[in-house]
């Protein structure tokens, strides 16, 4: 058995969709597979996805991304509307959306989906934003305008960090977790992350103002994760900071592969566990 990882599908681009596809209909019947969003805002392209993706492995995680919660088609759900009515698309599917125990033949690990969004600057020190001198004071981001938020007492956040408490608790095998958002402010900046010859594609936005939440990594840590995988950057990582393996695998824009900024291809999921070997000792 083994656990594989991938995030960013954007199987809205015809040749994403037929990269999942394309994915062997054999290799995969022993393993499972997380995917930590951001496949697309159509629903019914979604259920063809994780359908296709259910039909492969032998067990499929998920967490919805921003762009699922869209609502560019007008369906007139608010993103709390839809992002239960994406669980439950899920749930039909056989796809899981709640912390699960895997055994394989020489160990056993648990598999802990945790839900996100991101905390903007105004929002308080979990925000992982940081000046960047070239940001546009107008910049333009797509949640602004296609996520519609119901009358909320709390940030979106710190909703969805409350999803979470019910499965951060101590497990007796070790813990991979897995989210759409950063958890925290280092993964934006690995070294060598985009090759000093390629241009800042989009010098006047600021990433980091919508990149995660650090309050993401306490509940991490609580968990005694080993491994963490997370997508919505673009930026295809592997690094290990306090005792955590940080883990983004990212499909992303075919103009994003084309111009050689995803770092590393990501035709087929990345494998971030086989059962036959131990995973690092957490962080203490």
């Amino acid at each position: 058995m083994r656990v594989l990882a991938f995030s960013d599908l954007h199987v809205d681009y015809p040749a994403n969709r037929h990269r999942i596809h394309a994915l062997s209909d054999v290799a995969f019947r022993d393993d499972a597979l997380l995917v930590a969003g951001d496949v697309t805002d159509d629903l019914g392209l979604l259920e063809d996805t994780l359908g296709a993706l259910r039909a492969k492995f032998a067990r499929v995680f998920y967490v919805p991304g921003n762009h699922e919660l869209w609502d560019r088609r007008r369906q007139h759900h608010d993103a709390l509307q839809r992002f239960e009515r994406i669980l439950a698309l899920a749930g039909a599917l056989g796809v899981e959306c709640a912390p699960a125990r895997l055994v394989g033949e020489r160990g056993a690990v648990w598999i802990v989906p945790l839900f996100s969004w991101y905390r903007r600057p105004a929002e308080g020190k979990s925000s992982l934003f940081l000046p960047k001198r070239s940001e546009h004071a107008d910049q333009r981001w797509a949640d602004d305008r296609l996520v519609r938020w119901p009358q909320m007492h709390v940030r979106p956040a710190d909703h969805f960090l409350a999803l979470n408490e019910p499965s951060i608790r101590a497990y007796l095998d070790p813990v991979i977790s897995f989210s759409h958002f950063l958890p925290r402010r280092e993964l934006m900046f690995n070294a060598g992350a985009r090759p000093a010859s390629l241009p800042d594609p989009h010098p006047g936005f600021n990433f980091s103002r919508v990149a995660g939440c650090s309050l993401l990594d306490t509940q991490i840590r609580r968990l005694g994760a080993r491994v963490h995988v997370y997508g919505h950057q673009h930026r295809n990582r592997d690094t290990t900071i306090d005792g955590v393996r940080y883990v983004s695998h990212c499909m992303g824009y075919p103009r994003e592969r084309e111009g050689g900024y995803l770092q590393r291809e990501a035709a087929a999921p990345v494998c971030v566990w086989r059962d036959r070997e131990p995973l690092p000792d957490a962080a203490a």
